[in-house]
């Protein structure tokens, strides 16, 4: 019986997202009170993003997503003068005119404009679409996710999402332009301590449909300090020490 339960206990340990580096328990993505302390809601944490039953099918960035989609919302992309028109970089790339769907599973929160608590579905029985703030989730009612598209703690004027001074998303990654490194490149290669990335062992397992998005950088189950130790941004793929996040890709 001893024997089963130590081997048990070490499939845990090697299966546990901990291993990786941190878990969405406990950190700021917890918004069910573990890691916001958010009083009175539902004690739930995957609800805000996805759900099990009723999900919007339409929107294909992230599966059983909970979220309705942010196409009401105009974007003033990286290198762009006007609204929802390609940005070009410095290297003459072009983004998408508008992020694509990875992304704007990102910004479904993270626009400063969309509250965190408007869900498609509501857990429990799933009687189905709430707006923002109908239920009861205490503080939550007043929090726009974040400071990517606008300002902390309050939506940004108008439906602009500004991300003109951002690192470029939706944009394909090419292959020596801007220094940037081959698709190929194993990424433990291109820092000195050559520890693994979250989810990614070459430049390539980071795009996706060959575009730099915001997960490229960021994984949003990845909770914990990729470095161990408080001062690291939450949800980096790796540890940017030494920028070594940065020159993964950027041969610099």
């Amino acid at each position: 019986m001893n024997k089963k339960i130590n081997i048990l206990t070490s499939l845990l340990v090697v299966c546990s997202p901990f291993v990786y580096g941190g878990s969405i328990v406990g950190s700021p993505h917890d918004i069910g009170g573990g890691g916001n302390n958010v009083a009175g809601d539902n004690g739930e944490i995957c609800v805000y993003c996805h759900t099990p039953h009723a999900a919007n099918v339409a929107f294909d960035g992230a599966p059983l997503w909970n979220k309705s989609g942010t196409a009401t919302n105009d974007y003033m992309m990286y290198g762009a003068t006007t609204v929802n028109t390609a940005g070009t970089t410095i290297a003459g790339n072009a983004t998408e005119a508008t992020p694509s769907s990875p992304s704007l599973a990102c910004l479904s929160c993270h626009d400063g404009i969309s509250a965190i608590d408007s869900i498609v579905n509501a857990p429990g029985s799933g009687p189905g679409a709430l707006a923002a703030g109908t239920k009861n989730i205490g503080e939550l009612t007043t929090m726009f996710g974040g400071n990517i598209g606008g300002d902390t703690g309050a939506p940004t004027a108008g439906t602009t999402v500004n991300l003109a001074n951002d690192h470029p998303v939706s944009i394909l990654y090419v292959e020596n332009a801007a220094s940037l490194r081959a698709k190929t490149t194993v990424l433990s290669s291109t820092n000195s301590g050559g520890t693994s990335w979250v989810g990614a062992t070459t430049i390539n397992d980071l795009l996706r449909a060959g575009r730099v998005e915001c997960g490229s950088c960021h994984d949003p189950h990845n909770g914990g300090n990729t470095q161990g130790v408080d001062t690291e941004v939450n949800f980096l793929r790796h540890s940017n020490t030494g920028s070594q996040l940065c020159i993964g890709c950027h041969n610099k």
